[in-house]
């Protein structure tokens, strides 16, 4: 499967929406340590540089940890815009790459996956993607850049032959992706956190403790049946698999 991964730059920029056919600029590699650290090493970092690599030999999740990235996935990170003037609410990005990666699975193979809280993207028990945010800073310790990455292993993580088959349309998949976040990018906080819980099961799921999960805030928190939050970052035990 991994030598059906044909990255055609030209391929992709033609099926962009015109916005980001003017505004976005696009690398493709076949190896990087990490599509993130790459964009963040670019001075300076400007909105819409987009990075994409088949292979990273240095991939990283949430908290640091390793994220197996061999040849034959795709690894896509995505310089984006933000406002300075406004405190930065970094769950807004990664609910919207999550619904961006969802609707592009189903647009593409007219397939349903779920997005379980709060990065991680779901084909029935199997995690199939996984979503990484992280700020850029410059030398002043100011908030420069905001980098999203996207990371899908076609050869071995995605299981199912439908999902597979994305691996044959790698093409399509980058340039709806890419259109989709934008879009999704353009919405409101409390937009993106509506569509992102119509692609999520976790509303209404019980915890091991009994408690019942009844709302997701736009800045990822969770609120408990008894008022009590879950912010991002804090580890929950589920009575049931969510997906």
């Amino acid at each position: 499967m991994t030598d059906l991964i044909q990255i055609n730059h030209q391929q992709i920029e033609e099926a962009l929406i015109p916005y980001l056919k003017q505004h976005l600029s696009l690398e493709v590699h076949a190896t990087l340590a990490s599509t993130n650290l790459y964009l963040k090493q670019q001075t300076p970092l400007v909105p819409w540089q987009a990075v994409i690599a088949t292979q990273q030999t240095g991939g990283r999740g949430q908290h640091g940890h390793v994220f197996d990235s061999p040849f034959g996935g795709l690894y896509l990170s995505v310089a984006v815009p933000f406002e300075k003037s406004k405190p930065v609410n970094a769950f807004r990005y990664t609910a919207a790459a999550g619904v961006a990666v969802a609707e592009t699975i189903q647009a593409t193979l007219q397939q349903k996956v779920r997005l379980k809280w709060v990065n991680d993207v779901y084909d029935h028990q199997r995690k199939i993607a996984g979503i990484l945010t992280e700020g850029v800073l410059d030398t002043e310790g100011t908030l420069a850049g905001i980098v999203v990455g996207v990371g899908l292993n076609f050869a071995s993580t995605i299981a199912t032959q439908r999902i597979g088959n994305l691996s044959q349309a790698v093409n399509q998949f980058c340039a709806t992706y890419l259109n989709r976040l934008a879009a999704g990018l353009a919405q409101a906080d409390e937009a993106i956190v509506a569509h992102y819980c119509n692609w999520s099961a976790i509303i209404g799921q019980r915890l091991q403790n009994g408690l019942v999960i009844t709302q997701l805030l736009a800045d990822g928190t969770l609120i408990l049946s008894d008022g009590s939050q879950v912010a991002v970052g804090q580890k929950i035990d589920f009575k049931e698999e969510l997906i």
